[in-house]
């Protein structure tokens, strides 16, 4: 029996049983073996009335051999635990550390400063009125006093007068010396942050409300169907919440007016890394040096701690608690535009923060990813970094899945929301091939939504009650997938370098986006996967050793740490490149200049002019317009390409057999080369969407295989070690098929009928077109499927026979006298159709799906955009053309 690899979201909003029913037989029908039930539009969860429906929904599952998986919150984010912060424990509301500041000009004569009015915000004339929770405020609680010397403009210098001790409970009075300065007042407070009903990641108590709140209930009603029908929980972007502003990707330490995560035991642990001298260390958390030396270490400091609690208090606890429970942890953070390893709507640290889930997890939604954009800034949901999210988000989180031990070589995707209706399953091909490429092979679609039809809660849906027209080739599609990422689990994959995870480096100050990087060695066909400090610093906990010139870690061989450029790297990276010996380190663009320590201790290892670098021994610098060139000649490549081509893609995988997934990413280009792969073995073309084997032309080259590869654009291809498959025709690329072949235009006179989703196939009678136009050019609304009859006279059979339509919006079905002849969900849409062809007259009919967008012109639409949607046209046009022999 063939294992599910996909879990799509089901929102339950407390639907009728039939319609819940209805839901899983339908998701069933697309060859998917479980769902991960969304409770965000239900009124009542974990009451009586979602304790109903789970009851529906288990049943269902539970007679078709599906599993269960639970987002594990009533709302969007993860961490409001039902609601337990609001109604039982105010008490474990988020904990901040924030300031206000005065601004001392002169000095060298007593002053007072009202302390009391300044642990608050300070606000505008404007701002009043504005909701604030008064009565919280009153609990604030002073931390520190302090004045810190005026350097220039906005920047100090780390000379800090500590000022506490004269707090008299309402003013403090002070004489500093002359000069310029800047009092911080730091206190604690539990509002005037994020959402205060939320948990605090960082506090074990807070932290643990989650797992009481959502996890304990399921287990005390469940308890039986835990490790069986239900598989696991799914947190959704759990994150510290510091701030109000969604989709604020400006979070790094040093912003004065950004409160800060806080914690006893962050408290305690900073305590114990600075002794007496923290308190003189913080205000840098909120204002620049002019030193750059306490300030960076203290920056390093706090956000290592706060990822580290990040990790323990909240991911790993509810790992382990699933673990001991008979269940999985499974879900993703938001990781877009460097997100990752910041705070807001961050983790701190992309690779921390999935410690204690079993597998790895990110999302593609909202645009994040495009065919035919990969470098462009776009407005979307978000405003999308296209080179982070083409080149390095599928990386992120394949390289976690690849290198963890308990990941077990998995990595999930959330994937599809929020695109809008235009995005079809033409476009959900090429993002899930992209995905699959970089190493995904779970899958969680979004969404299968349960409400009347249109939704308007980030489309698209799949089914939508009966009215996506694309629903049949959306089931086809998953069936694909399920295939695809059935290949590409429970192997190795095999890289060339080993890219360091930037999440350190942006924590101190500006570096060079591990993106940058990434992109220059995909685009030359260098594979890697992003590894962490941690790794390297703990090598044995990930299965892991250096060993001469190559590094290990779970099982991955790497014949070299890239290290994209940056100013200060800690300590313990420092030890790792000092200690790799013959093993291949790489500094981008230039060597570090300081060395972060522990306690606030930097140390400077270049003068400001570059020269007289010291202390980190080890390393090379290579410019990174020159790293691919370099990396290759040295032979640190997996497979070779004849020619350039920045948009060629691949991923190689080596479990049975050695297996090499290829993907033209260009939307304008035909890729046409040859590749040799580092086997001796002869290799086929497997085509999961048909499920078959083809022989492939190759020849032996030096000990290795050489492949010709054609790819049209979007096209993605599996190359493997043939070994025991038996193959019964040969590849043929889209070219050759109709290669030699004789044209003749059938683009006049088709017979065109029309059908909602709803009433397919009850086509009425149609109508005839002489000349082949959208549908859309006549009916603007429509969204539905387009069935075009046309009866064509042949001589003679033909031995072999294509069919090639210029223009289809977007799914493609072709019958030839009755009998299904072939499928094409993307471009280029040409069927073969040999053997259904007879002498004579053949009845050709090309049915044509779109999506549901342009009936949308005749909804009413929400009084919101995430971003604005072009419209594609509908139906078939242009050219149609039969090749024959």
């Amino acid at each position: 029996m063939e294992k599910n690899y996909i879990l799509p979201f089901l929102w339950m909003r407390g639907e009728e049983e039939a319609v819940l029913r209805e839901e899983m037989e339908k998701i069933y029908e697309c060859g998917i073996r479980a769902v991960c039930l969304e409770a965000r539009p239900h009124q009542d969860f974990c009451g009586p009335g979602w304790w109903h429906d789970m009851d529906i929904v288990l049943d269902e599952a539970k007679k078709r051999d599906m599993k269960l998986w639970i987002l594990d919150d009533k709302h969007f984010p993860t961490g409001y635990a039902n609601g337990l912060i609001e109604k039982k424990y105010p008490e474990r509301k988020k904990l901040y550390l924030a300031c206000t500041t005065a601004d001392i000009f002169g000095g060298a004569h007593e002053r007072s400063l009202n302390v009391n009015r300044m642990r608050k915000p300070s606000i505008g004339f404007w701002q009043i009125g504005d909701p604030a929770d008064h009565a919280e405020r009153e609990n604030n609680q002073l931390y520190a006093i302090l004045a810190v010397r005026y350097a220039e403009g906005n920047v100090f210098h780390e000379e800090v007068i500590d000022l506490t001790e004269n707090y008299d409970g309402c003013y403090v009075k002070f004489t500093l010396p002359k000069g310029n300065w800047r009092v911080f007042v730091l206190y604690k407070t539990r509002t005037d942050g994020g959402n205060d009903t939320y948990i605090n990641m960082i506090d074990k108590e807070s932290a643990a409300t989650q797992i009481e709140g959502v996890y304990e209930s399921h287990y005390a009603r469940y308890g039986s169907e835990f490790g069986k029908t239900i598989a696991g929980f799914f947190s959704d972007e759990p994150q510290f919440g510091n701030v109000v502003v969604f989709n604020n990707y400006d979070v790094q330490v040093g912003r004065l007016k950004m409160q800060l995560p806080w914690s006893g035991e962050l408290q305690e642990n900073l305590t114990g890394l600075y002794g007496g001298e923290l308190t003189k260390a913080l205000p840098f958390l909120f204002a620049e040096s002019e030193e750059q030396a306490l300030r960076t270490g203290i920056r390093y400091d706090y956000m290592d701690q706060v990822s580290k609690l990040y990790k323990k208090n909240f991911s790993d606890a509810i790992g382990n608690w699933c673990e001991a429970h008979g269940v999985e942890y499974i879900g993703h953070v938001v990781e877009d535009n460097g997100i990752h390893s910041r705070l807001g709507m961050g983790p701190s640290h992309y690779f921390r923060a999935m410690s204690g889930q079993h597998m790895a997890g990110i999302d593609s939604i909202g645009g994040q990813i495009l065919y035919g954009a990969p470098v462009e800034q776009r407005n979307a949901m978000t405003d999308c970094d296209g080179e982070f999210f083409h080149y390095t988000l599928g990386k992120l989180g394949a390289s976690c899945g690849h290198l963890e031990p308990k990941k077990q070589g998995r990595t999930m995707c959330e994937l599809f929301g929020a695109y809008g209706w235009s995005f079809g399953v033409r476009d959900m091909k090429y993002l899930l091939d992209h995905l699959l490429v970089k190493g995904v092979n779970h899958l969680v679609p979004h969404a299968f939504s349960m409400a009347e039809y249109p939704d308007p809660d980030c489309p698209p849906h799949f089914y939508a009650r009966g009215n996506n027209p694309e629903f049949p080739y959306f089931a086809r599609m998953m069936k694909y997938a399920n295939r695809m990422c059935g290949l590409l689990n429970g192997g190795q994959h095999v890289a060339s370098a080993a890219v360091l995870y930037d999440g350190e480096a942006d924590w101190t100050g500006k570096n060079m986006p591990m993106q940058k990087v990434i992109r220059k060695l995909l685009e030359n066909q260098i594979d890697l996967d992003i590894v962490c400090l941690d790794m390297l610093d703990d090598l044995a906990a990930y299965n892991g050793r250096l060993e001469g010139k190559t590094l290990y870690i779970n099982g991955v061989q790497f014949q070299a740490l890239i290290i994209g450029h940056t100013k200060e790297i800690p300590e313990r990276l420092a030890a790792f490149v000092e200690q790799a010996g013959e093993f291949p380190v790489i500094f981008v663009d230039g060597k570090p200049e300081t060395v972060i320590g522990t306690g606030g201790r930097t140390e400077r290892t270049a003068a400001k002019d570059g020269e007289g670098f010291r202390a980190v021994a080890g390393g090379e610098v290579i410019a990174l317009s020159e790293l691919a060139g370099k990396l290759k000649a040295r032979g640190f490549v997996d497979i070779e390409v004849d020619r350039e081509f920045k948009d060629l893609s691949f991923y190689h995988y080596n479990k049975d057999r050695q297996i090499f997934v290829f993907q033209n990413e260009s939307a304008t280009e035909m890729f046409c080369g040859k590749v040799t792969l580092p086997t001796v073995e002869p290799v086929v073309y497997y085509d999961a969407m048909e499920d078959v084997y083809e022989h492939a032309d190759f020849r032996e080259v030096k000990g290795n295989i050489e492949v010709s590869l054609e790819l049209e654009p979007g096209e993605c291809v599996v190359i493997l070690e043939q070994k025991n498959i038996v193959c019964n025709a040969k590849h043929k690329s889209f070219r050759e098929q109709i290669n030699g072949l004789k044209i003749r235009d059938i683009s006049a006179d088709w017979t065109v009928s029309l059908v909602k989703s709803k009433e397919y196939p009850q086509f009425p009678e149609g109508e005839r077109m002489h000349q082949l136009i959208p549908v859309s050019d006549l009916k603007p609304s429509f969204s539905g499927i387009a069935c075009y009859e046309k009866t064509v006279y042949l001589e003679e059979a033909p031995e072999r026979a294509v069919l090639k339509a210029e223009h289809v919006f977007e799914m493609m079905k072709v019958t030839v006298n009755g009998s299904e002849a072939g499928v094409r969900i993307f471009p280029p849409y040409q069927v073969e159709i040999s053997g259904g062809l007879k002498a004579g007259e053949n009845k050709i009919v090309v049915e044509v799906a779109g999506t549901p967008l342009r009936e949308m012109l005749e909804i009413p639409q929400p009084p919101f955009d995430f971003t604005h949607e072009a419209l594609e046209p509908m139906g078939m046009f242009g050219k149609v053309e039969l090749y024959c022999s």
